[in-house]
């Protein structure tokens, strides 16, 4: 009895061993590309047809089973085929080699000019240790067939027209590339503005002193040449520099990309007054810069513009500051500004012959009557700088009394002070007048009665 169970407890042990043996089974895959043998990472591990694991940065994953079936083991990667196999159970390291896709890779080709496609070209694709090399057919195409997730080069060469090279990265479907081919005789200028490198159109090129054409919308001129040889390269825009080079027209020349320059072509600054006067000294600023003042004529000259926009403010003492933009683009063309005259202020003060205020008085200036004095005999208005105004002051019982005032530019305040006086008393006069003329009728008649008793005397002492 005691024998039997010890032959039991070493049984049991065994088979727990032998299980602790069979669950510590690991296998350890590691996946690798079989062109060059560089690992794979985010490969995918399917046991059993179970997704299970990734492959890590080194391309290896640890797999731990039973150990009592054998593995069924698939690896699955975008770009290469799927890997599968059954695995003995007692393996404990696995390397799969996995191959890349056979894809397609298509290259057509064109002339960059007609967009015609280009046939009969030899086309060379390379990579790895392969290379493969076919002819456009009649639609400028060639096929060639590829493994995925590889770099090619593309080497083009096609009679009359500039080699070209390429390269294209297979990832993991079928690709078409299209290219433009150069004629061999074919050369681009391209014309930018220096300032704001914007495109010019329209900008004569000649070579050699021969016109070739113009440049279109893009700044761009495309003109045949014979390569190797030395030219004489002349550009002419209206408003700009010209431009002239000497270069030689290389095999490796595409295009010559060039800046000019926009010419000074100068404007003259005309400004004149409301009535039409020219105003001297008066200050030009284009761009927030003083660049001149007018003369005596009302005129400035301002050589340095190019053709463009420009901001101008005009700016003189005793006139309304003006400013608006102009646009220069023809040769020394005139620009006018009119500038109104500030207002100034005046003070009107009217008192009479004796310096007393005289208040209620009427002010007219120009014949229009525009106030009256208040109760300090004065009379506050605006006038415009430089200009003169008959200015009138009237009342009841005075005499109008007129001025002729002219603000000039500069003072802050003006006054002016009109003197009235008193006119005469015509009522009084013609009472006083009668009243003279009565005295001296009284006084006649008086010399006459008195004459006549005189005389009338006389005759009685003669009588006696």
């Amino acid at each position: 009895m005691y024998s039997q169970r010890h032959r039991f407890l070493f049984a049991l042990l065994c088979v727990i061993l032998l299980c602790s043996s069979v669950q510590a089974t690991n296998l350890q895959i590691t996946v690798q590309d079989i062109i060059d043998n560089s690992t794979i990472p985010h490969a995918t591990v399917f046991l059993n047809g179970g997704n299970i694991a990734r492959t890590n940065t080194l391309g290896q994953v640890y797999l731990t089973h039973s150990g009592l079936n054998d593995l069924k083991i698939m690896v699955s990667m975008t770009g290469y085929d799927d890997w599968v196999k059954t695995v003995n159970r007692n393996e404990t390291s696995l390397l799969v080699n996995m191959s890349r896709k056979t894809l397609t890779l298509k290259v057509s080709l064109f002339d960059s000019d007609t967009l015609v496609p280009v046939s009969g070209a030899l086309v060379n694709i390379s990579a790895e240790n392969v290379t493969m090399g076919k002819q456009t057919d009649l639609y400028g195409s060639a096929l060639f067939g590829v493994t995925a997730t590889t770099l090619y080069s593309v080497d083009i060469e096609a009679t009359n027209y500039q080699p070209r090279h390429a390269i294209v990265d297979m990832a993991a479907e079928n690709r078409e590339v299209q290219y433009w081919l150069l004629s061999g005789n074919r050369f681009a200028i391209e014309i930018k503005d220096t300032d704001g490198k914007a495109p010019i159109s329209d900008a004569e090129v000649r070579i050699d002193s021969g016109l070739v054409g113009k440049t279109d919308a893009k700044g761009r001129l495309v003109i045949p040449v014979t390569r190797g040889n030395s030219y004489t390269i002349e550009i002419r825009k209206a408003g700009y520099q010209t431009l002239t080079v000497s270069r030689v027209i290389s095999d490796a020349d595409a295009i010559y990309s060039v800046e000019i320059t926009k010419a000074p072509i100068g404007a003259f600054i005309y400004v004149f007054d409301e009535n039409h006067a020219a105003i001297n000294g008066a200050d030009v600023y284009v761009n927030g810069n003083l660049l001149g003042s007018t003369n005596q004529y009302g005129r400035s000259t301002i050589p340095s513009l190019v053709s463009g926009t420009y901001p101008v403010e005009i700016r003189k003492a005793g006139y309304v500051t003006v400013s608006r933009p102009i646009q220069v683009s023809n040769p020394n063309e005139d620009y006018s500004f009119e500038m109104t005259f500030e207002n100034a202020d005046l003070s009107l003060f009217v008192k009479d012959n004796e310096q007393k205020i005289v208040q209620n008085a009427s002010i007219s200036i120009n014949g229009n009557v525009i106030g009256m004095t208040d109760d300090r005999g004065q009379y506050n208005t605006k006038l415009k700088f430089n200009i003169p105004y008959n200015i009138t002051a009237s009342k009841d019982g005075y005499q109008p009394a007129s001025i002729q005032k002219q603000v000039v530019s500069g003072n802050a305040t003006a006054t002016a002070t009109l003197t009235l006086e008193k006119s005469l008393d015509w009522g009084l006069i013609t009472v006083i007048a009668a009243g003279v003329v009565g005295v001296l009728v009284l006084f006649a008649v008086i010399r006459m009665i008195g004459h006549q008793r005189k005389r009338r005397h006389t005759v009685r002492r003669n009588d006696i």
